[in-house]
């Protein structure tokens, strides 16, 4: 069994898109708002049985890997890379050498393996000690450690590069997984991390995208207290939340995630039980991380540094979300009329909380100090607004005119990201604060709107909605679907229905190569025909086999249709339905032929060369297509 197949036998495709989004049950199936377009009512449908997805509303769809790769923006060797840990299946760098593996792919086998190496070196060099007393005088155990892969960089110019060239990565790989740097004279490369404890970085899925070196204590350089991996392809910080590869399933059971600022503060949290907690590993928080955090919680607590810079990242955090909560899309609908979507990326609500760090500590202080005060402290957070609030207070004299401006023009930019119901209660507040009318707030307020970004479209807006079919392509798409749930009904649809009388590219194409199908499975297993059951797997592999990808993505699509719509039909029901769409359908392309031969006719009669013959005979095919119809009726 190849790779693929053994990740999509061992992972159900209902529960790893449930990571992205919320699934509701329908019927045999589940079904959710679409994450690639905007849309209000749910048209993405997820068959269990069949693991493969479909959007009724922009036609995307597929199984495990193409959700990936949309939903990621990964190549199919980068969602395989990713999945793979999920379903247990060890990937062979061997087989996935050559034109078919991304650079990006190459360079993760690099972090990869440099963790280990540098696992080796703290947990065995000698000039590593330091660094190991360290640790150990931090709280961490060998089990901690070995949890999360840290490791120590020796002091050697080369030592890593040496190790993963004999490992069999080229020089552009591993520059490109930011470990290396070329020197000055560029023609050498050297190791970019040196003598510094390794904290690796992980995406959401595991993977290992970067590193955080810290210095030794005792052994500091000109470099800084901690060294971060560069941009590039494998890792952009402002999307890479730490820890949240080890946090989303407690985050999703407790129902409320904690950011963190450090890597330290995040690793000490788990350590000691709290691990809903990630670290933004800085002092902003970006939208994006922001966009991984929703597909678990809607609530988050922030639980940042109390010196100035951390204070200063909540009040960055708070901006984020709200506009966030804001964003909204405008665009044609599929009638073409201009209306305003929810961006269906950012469409979440969040409650945001603060919790101020026991004796003005960092988080991995505080909680080694005392774990029931920070068990107090989250408990008792405060919303992000009363934050706000009270930090628009501080420092100031109430009773001077001056100093109740400085308030109202510090909070005021921020109620107006609020909505109705919260920005009237804080303008209320705000008022009694500085003794004043709230309805000069309100005027103030309309002159501080014009901070508040402006909206605009995003990313997960580009997907084109499907256009509406008409009623005769919704008549084929409902034949087919239903003939594909009930396949016992074929001969009757193929003594009744030729592929030109379906009206839809899509759907004469892959009727037609169900004939095909069907006529070699008769002919192989001479089985009856009114005893022929198609079976989904066969007929994708038989599909798969002959490169009809377009076949196989309308099948995907019909047959999750049947799912859906079909799933309590009786046998007497499909009976009955496919008997009266194919009446219908019949009678659509009748007319249609009568109205195609009625203007040639006209053109004939109104010929000065007029053929008789030719016209009596066009006057005999339109009797025996109104003879026709007349017994449909």
């Amino acid at each position: 069994m190849n790779p693929s197949d053994e990740i999509k036998s061992k992972l159900d495709i209902v529960e790893v898109i449930r990571e992205y989004i919320q699934l509701k049950p329908a019927g045999t199936n589940f079904q959710a708002v679409c994450p690639f377009h905007n849309e209000k009512s749910p048209s993405f449908v997820v068959s269990p049985e069949k693991q493969i997805w479909h959007c009724f509303g922009c036609n995307k769809g597929g199984d495990i890997f193409t959700f990936i790769m949309e939903k990621e923006g990964m190549t199919f060797v980068e969602a395989l890379r990713l999945l793979a840990p999920k379903a247990g299946v060890v990937l062979q760098n061997s087989g996935f050498n050559g034109q078919n593996n991304s650079l990006k792919t190459r360079a993760l086998d690099v972090l990869e393996a440099a963790a280990r190496f540098y696992e080796r070196l703290l947990a065995e060099s000698s000039e590593a000690e330091d660094a190991r007393n360290y640790l150990e005088k931090r709280g961490l155990t060998r089990a901690v450690i070995e949890e999360w892969q840290i490791g120590y960089s020796s002091l050697s110019w080369d030592d890593l590069l040496v190790f993963l060239k004999a490992q069999g990565f080229n020089e552009r790989e591993i520059e490109t997984a930011g470990l290396v740097s070329k020197g000055q004279g560029g023609n050498r490369y050297y190791n970019r991390f040196r003598g510094r404890i390794m904290f690796p970085i992980c995406d959401g899925a595991g993977q290992i995208v970067a590193f955080t070196a810290r210095q030794v204590p005792g052994h500091e350089d000109k470099m800084g207290k901690y060294i971060n991996s560069p941009s590039g392809i494998c890792y952009d910080k402002s999307k890479v939340l730490f820890a949240l590869d080890k946090a989303k399933q407690a985050i999703r059971e407790a129902g409320f995630a904690v950011i963190v600022e450090g890597q330290m503060d995040a690793i000490t949290s788990h350590q000691f039980g709290f691990v809903n907690t990630v670290a933004s590993s800085g002092t902003a928080l970006t939208e994006e991380q922001l966009a991984q955090l929703n597909r678990f919680t809607d609530t988050i607590i922030l639980a940042l540094d109390a010196d100035s810079a951390g204070q200063a990242a909540a009040e960055r955090a708070g901006q984020i979300m709200g506009e966030a909560d804001r964003r909204f899309v405008e665009r044609e609908d599929r009638f073409g009329r201009l209306k305003s979507f929810i961006d269906p990326q950012k469409k979440y609500k969040h409650n945001v909380k603060v919790a101020l760090v026991p004796g003005g500590k960092d988080p991995d202080e505080a909680i080694r100090q005392s774990v029931e005060k920070w068990q107090q402290a989250l408990a008792e957070a405060t919303s992000l607004a009363e934050f706000y609030f009270q930090r628009s207070l501080n420092g100031l004299d109430l009773s001077k005119l001056e100093d109740r401006k400085k308030v109202a023009s510090r909070f005021l930019p921020l109620v107006a990201r609020f909505d109705d119901l919260d920005k009237d209660y804080w303008l209320r507040r705000l008022a009694g604060a500085i003794d004043t009318d709230s309805k000069y707030l309100y005027e103030a307020l309309n002159k501080a709107k014009v901070g508040v970004p402006a909206r605009r479209p995003t990313e997960s807006s580009v997907t084109e909605i499907a256009k509406p079919l008409n009623r005769e392509e919704l008549l084929s798409q409902n034949i087919l679907a239903l003939l594909l749930r009930f396949s016992a009904y074929i001969k009757y649809i193929l003594d009744y229905v030729s592929p030109d009388q379906l009206v839809g590219g899509q759907y004469q194409a892959l009727y037609k190569v169900l004939i095909v199908y069907y006529n070699e499975e008769q002919n192989r297993v001479a089985v009856a025909l009114r005893n022929f059951v198609l079976d989904y797997n066969n007929f994708k592999l038989w599909l798969s086999a002959r490169n009809l990808t377009e076949e196989a993505k309308t099948l995907d699509k019909l047959v999750i249709l049947g799912e859906r719509d079909y799933f309590t039909y009786s046998d007497v029901q499909a009976d009955t339905d496919l008997k009266a769409m194919t009446a219908d359908l019949r009678k659509n392309s009748l007319n249609v032929k009568r109205r195609q031969l009625s203007r040639l006719i006209a053109v004939e009669e109104a010929n000065s060369n007029k053929q008789p013959e030719k016209i009596n005979s066009l006057y005999k095919e339109l009797a025996g297509l109104n003879e026709e119809l007349r017994r449909l009726l």
